[in-house]
């Protein structure tokens, strides 16, 4: 590793590399084309950022292009990768559809060393002659087997023909295999196969399924919602399914942020942070968001739709948990669906009955500076032990003395019979008619 970026890492406190950080070090830094892959949350990113960025040469143009299957992921990695080639004086440019390509065509007029992108954008400033990759001395595909899929894989063959170089060095990256013959029938070479998803890694992931009617799930988030720093992200298989619980929540007041593919780069990026900030209290998303996607300490994911395949399992499970932290994945589902989860996916899933308090990693003890709060919390905490001792309220109870004492005050009365009582009312509404009018007596 480069020795000006093991001095940031020593002094952000940074002392063990994870096992796939470890072994693509040496064979990306000596120029080997290689198919990585390692568990998600493991690091992936640095993995290839470290060893590559000291290999390229400032202000001598594009060297390093990176592929991602989404906006979303292409801007993360540019965000990731620019923190480490700032210390190196080197220039990052995010190419994403959806974002402004007059303000991208002016950024590559500087003729940037790293490119960042989706295949969309890329192919399109290619297929434009705005983007000529000449100089390109590395192509990473990050999540290669999602974008050696389908229309993807064709804009990636678009990509290649305008590299064309033997050459460059290709590196494929993932946590699930990718069709070797097609990777290297693509490529026309052999791939160094780094596989390290077996490898022991310390993680505190729980797995639970909630037995839940369809037609009881979105209460479920409803009721989950109340619960203090808790949250999550939430999956669906369909982006109807998605909009039809958005509105459901936007009606409870539930704070929500939805990423849905369609939604402009700007919409999808608000939602990104206000999601991270703690503004929001779900990200409501299909698997446009199972790929990669890092946000730090969340404490849970929650597929409200069943994925189809332990793959798709894997992957929305990876995005918490993530670096050997605490995470929770909770399925909802019928008698059927656990079947059917437990032939998908080979871990350990406890079956929960009932919405449980989750104790979530990012709560916070009260500042002990701020007494006022602390009497206040006190205070609380004594009702709430009251009412789940006495299952009354304290300030129900408060009324309910005030109403003992006002029936007390009235009981000390002497009894008086209906009939007397209802003659007295009679004989002073007789009075008041014939004294109306009257004035009154002076004394």
């Amino acid at each position: 590793m480069d020795s000006r970026f093991e001095e940031r890492l020593t002094s952000v406190g940074f002392t063990t590399l994870t096992p796939i950080q470890e072994a693509v070090a040496e064979p990306l830094a000596e120029g080997k084309s290689i198919d990585a892959l390692a568990p998600t949350g493991t690091g992936k990113t640095l993995a290839f950022t470290w060893p590559l960025l000291p290999e390229l040469v400032p202000d001598d143009g594009e060297q390093l292009l990176i592929l991602a299957p989404s906006q979303e992921l292409a801007m993360q990695t540019t965000r990731v990768v620019r923190d480490w080639a700032n210390v190196l004086s080197l220039k990052v440019l995010s190419l994403t559809g959806g974002a402004n390509v007059k303000h991208q065509l002016d950024r590559l007029k500087k003729h940037p060393e790293i490119l960042v992108g989706t295949p969309g954008r890329v192919s399109e400033l290619i297929g434009n002659g705005k983007l000529k990759l000449k100089r390109l001395r590395t192509l990473i595909l990050d999540e290669a087997d999602e974008l050696l899929r389908d229309d993807t894989a064709n804009q990636i063959d678009q990509i290649w023909d305008a590299i064309d170089d033997e050459d460059v060095q290709v590196a494929l990256f993932g946590a699930t295999e990718v069709d070797t013959t097609i990777a290297s029938g693509l490529f026309e070479r052999d791939f160094l196969r780094i596989d390290q998803r077996h490898v022991e890694i310390p993680t505190a992931i729980k797995h639970e399924f909630w037995p839940t009617a369809r037609d009881q799930r979105q209460k479920r988030l409803r009721q989950l919602a109340t619960q203090k720093h808790f949250q999550a992200m939430v999956f669906f298989n369909t982006t109807k399914q998605l909009k039809i619980t958005a509105s459901f929540l936007a009606h409870e007041h539930v704070a929500m942020a939805t990423l849905v593919r369609g939604d402009s780069s700007t919409t999808r990026a608000k939602s990104l942070t206000n999601f991270r900030k703690g503004t929001a209290k779900f990200l409501l998303t299909t698997d446009v968001a199972a790929r990669g996607l890092d946000i730090p300490d969340l404490p849970a994911v929650i597929n409200f739709d069943l994925p189809r395949d332990g793959e798709t399992y894997t992957h929305r499970a990876g995005r918490t948990g993530r670096m050997g932290k605490a995470g929770l994945v909770i399925s909802f589902g019928n008698d059927h669906d656990l079947r059917d989860l437990k032939k998908m996916v080979a871990v350990e899933i406890k079956t929960v009955s009932g919405v449980k308090t989750i104790v979530s990693q990012k709560a916070t003890p009260v500042a002990k500076t701020d007494k006022t709060y602390q009497q206040k919390k006190h205070s609380g905490n004594q009702q709430r032990v009251a009412t789940q001792k006495t299952g009354v309220r304290v300030e129900d109870k408060d009324n309910t003395q005030s109403k003992k004492t006002v029936k007390k005050a009235t009981s000390s009365q002497p009894n008086v019979s209906r009939q007397d009582r209802l003659a007295k009312e009679k004989h002073a509404k007789r009075k008041h008619r014939k004294n109306k009018g009257k004035p009154k007596s002076k004394h």
